[in-house]
């Protein structure tokens, strides 16, 4: 085994296993692929690495990781989808809502989570500043992480604020805090997510 294939297995093992201690589920295995990174199961499917990739993309790897983690640890499938309903705008906002009451909840409890996943954020969203088609639930996804962690993205996220301003008025981070105080809950949570969307017509 050359030295970079020993570095890249190292590096493997090492994310595997704090991507199990944080999603404190011993059932949880880790799987590299080609494929996006998903949760199937017990399975969390990372991207496939390599040296370079490690190099120019370390924090990034790491967030995508930490996010999935999170999601086994924080979230309940059983309660999320009794709140999924035909509407696909909906879901899609629903579900963008949710995964940042997920990654604000771990990132209050871990700072070094919170260090790799704001960072992934804000390079994406300069990746994506100049997309025209910006889709409201990507606004919220972004809005909502930095409502509930007080966290300022940069001007590459006002173009979702304005999104979000339009659609619920100047008052949102009302709207937001309301739902923060509900983050450690996930049926609350989901309800006031259901109910501020009907109250809106979204």
């Amino acid at each position: 085994m050359s030295k970079n294939e020993n570095i890249l297995e190292q590096f493997k093992k090492s994310l595997s296993a704090t991507t199990k201690s944080i999603s404190q589920n011993n059932l949880v295995e880790i799987n590299f692929t080609k494929e996006n990174p998903s949760i199937d199961g017990n399975l969390i499917n990372l991207p496939e690495l390599s040296i370079e990739s490690i190099k120019k993309n370390l924090t990034y790897i790491r967030a995508e990781a930490d996010s999935l983690a999170l999601e086994f640890r924080f979230h309940s499938k059983e309660i999320h989808n009794n709140f999924i309903d035909d509407n696909e705008v909906v879901n899609e906002i629903f579900n963008a809502v949710e995964q940042s009451r997920i990654e604000a909840k771990g990132s209050i409890s871990f700072k070094g989570i919170k260090s790799n996943i704001t960072k992934k954020h804000l390079l994406d969203l300069k990746k994506n500043f100049k997309n025209e088609e910006n889709k409201i639930s990507e606004a919220f996804k972004y809005v909502a992480y930095e409502q509930f962690l007080n966290e300022d993205l940069g001007n590459h996220n006002e173009v979702n604020r304005k999104i979000i301003k339009q659609k619920i008025g100047d008052n949102y981070e009302a709207i937001f805090e309301d739902l923060r105080k509900s983050i450690n809950n996930q049926k609350d949570f989901g309800s006031k997510i259901k109910k501020f969307l009907e109250d809106y017509g979204l």
